[in-house]
């Protein structure tokens, strides 16, 4: 109110009438306060861990140099790790290699538009096979850390410092007076750069070429406490994935109840790293994913037309005592957010399995079923004469097995492969293709998603994204194969005859022959 002109916005508070730029030059402070649902994961894991494990771990006791969770980064096991999960940063990642709490932050301040060829030079001084250049020795200590590449804006300030004499707060206007490329700023900024190295001992020539140098990084420079931060909350996540996989995997989940796609991301996941998800179960789940003895118990939350209400109504109705029978469960649910929608659902997720009927049985009978809850829904039990059920043989395993696609989205227990691995012995599974690079395999995959391109010179060759149970490929059909073998759609099972070759430092099947097994 003393400095600047405020209005009263739509959600009645006040906002000040001038930007930040204008701001800023008036002494105001900007600030951005960021919340990041990945903190309350955290805190989520830590609690059930302490919890079941009786320890007391915290978010500020979690080690920090523990060997598992800098392996998440280096073997690119980083599903569901904040800042690390997209493709583009996972492929970064396998030509990266980070290994320590350093190379995880600059992981985060490179994968950015802007600093491409700093990623390059930044991996090649990494692995030895280019020289690091400090440009001068008094620069070593501030970009040894990140081998004579500079990549924070907090370098460029050490750097002003050093070589220059600025005060941290003058290296602050030259920082931003560079990111910004103000030239009118920089042309009086360059000239008192040159003089007050000069009149520390340095070289002119050298002096220019490190201003020079500062100015060419400036714009991709990185805020190097915001990457720390980011890395650490990255850092913390992937030891908790590497230490205590379940816990972690069952936030996760949990998370993403509603979205398909990521739920089905990250069971392939937890298959991958050998953890069970179990069916959901009318007397077992609960509106979140459930850590058991033997693996995470699928939510009745996430099966379609269930929902939260509905699934509110059951774990009351449970805690009076499990449900004895299907009679038992729609006497004391339906009506009650429960509908024959519902109970179908419930059919098709193989919530009644343990109750002792099949799920044709009980979508043959359920005419019957949900007329004896109409009738004798508010009677004593002890009144009333529960009907008899006509038992019928299950569907067939393919009719199973499109049921669990259809009301999941995708396949919780047995993928369509699974079966075809048995016919053709000779095939390899998709988590051990990396041991197959640079050679030829067979592999059976489901088709998830096709995407036909057209080369620059009119050809068509085709992208295929496939599935086994634990892991998803990419395949490529070159124009000339493409031509041979183009009757491939989303949801065959396709036996592919491929090299195991690598783009970006990512496996991938390039396709000879392809056939439709399914």
């Amino acid at each position: 109110t003393n400095y600047v002109p405020l209005v009263l916005n739509r959600e009645n508070f006040y906002t000040t009438a001038y930007s930040m730029e204008y701001l800023e030059a008036l002494g105001l402070l900007k600030m951005d306060f960021l919340g990041l649902r990945n903190l309350s994961l955290i805190s989520d894991v830590i609690s059930e861990i302490n919890k079941d494990k009786n320890i007391n771990l915290t978010f500020d006791n979690i080690p920090e140099n523990d060997s598992k969770a800098f392996k998440i980064f280096e073997d690119v096991n980083t599903l569901g790790i904040f800042q690390f999960e997209s493709q583009g940063m996972m492929n970064f990642l396998r030509k990266f290699r980070p290994n320590n709490y350093e190379e995880i932050s600059a992981a985060v301040a490179l994968f950015r538009p802007g600093p491409k060829d700093n990623i390059d030079t930044y991996i090649k001084r990494k692995r030895g096979n280019e020289p690091i250049e400090y440009y001068h020795q008094a620069l070593k200590p501030i970009l040894e850390p990140t081998y004579g590449v500079i990549i924070y804006q907090e370098q460029i300030m050490q750097i002003a410092s050093k070589m220059a004499g600025y005060t941290l707060g003058e290296a602050d206007v030259l920082r931003r007076a560079m990111g910004k490329k103000d030239e009118s700023i920089l042309i009086g900024e360059k000239d008192k750069f040159i003089s007050r190295s000069i009149s520390l001992g340095y070289d002119k020539k050298v002096s220019g070429q490190i201003f020079n140098l500062i100015y060419k990084f400036a714009n991709y420079g990185f805020n190097r406490a915001h990457s720390f931060v980011y890395a650490m909350v990255a850092y913390k996540m992937a030891y908790l994935k590497a230490n205590y996989p379940a816990y972690f995997m069952k936030s996760l989940l949990t998370m993403v109840i509603g979205s398909e796609s990521k739920t089905k991301e990250y069971i392939y996941e937890c298959k991958l790293n050998n953890i069970s998800i179990l069916k959901p179960d009318i007397n077992l789940s609960i509106d979140v994913y459930n850590i058991e003895e033997f693996g995470i118990r699928y939510p009745l939350t996430n099966i379609k037309n269930v929902g939260l209400s509905a699934s509110k109504i059951i774990i009351e109705q449970r805690a009076n005592g499990k449900f004895k029978d299907i009679f038992d469960f729609v006497k004391r649910t339906y009506g009650k957010s429960i509908n024959r929608k519902t109970i179908e659902s419930l059919i098709d997720a193989g919530c009644f399995t343990s109750l002792g009927l099949n799920k044709k049985t009980l979508h043959h009978n359920l005419d019957l079923i949900i007329n004896y809850a109409e009738t004798f829904g508010d009677l004593d039990e002890e009144l009333m004469l529960k009907p008899e059920l006509t038992i019928v043989s299950d569907y067939t395993k393919q009719e199973l097995m499109q049921m669990e696609l259809d009301i999941f989205g995708f396949y919780l227990s047995n993928h369509p492969v699974s079966e075809y691995k048995l016919r053709y012995k000779n095939t390899i599974s998709l988590k051990d293709i990396d041991d197959y690079f640079d050679k030829t395999v067979d592999v059976i995959v489901y088709i998830d998603r096709t995407n036909e391109v057209t080369t620059k010179k009119k050809d068509k060759m085709l992208f295929i994204t496939g599935s086994d149970e634990a892991t998803t490929i990419d395949i490529v059909l070159f124009p000339d194969t493409y031509k041979k073998f183009n009757k491939i759609d989303t949801g065959d099972i396709a036996l592919i005859n491929g090299k195991v070759e690598k783009r970006f430092d990512k496996i991938q099947v390039v396709t000879n022959e392809i056939t439709k097994i399914g």
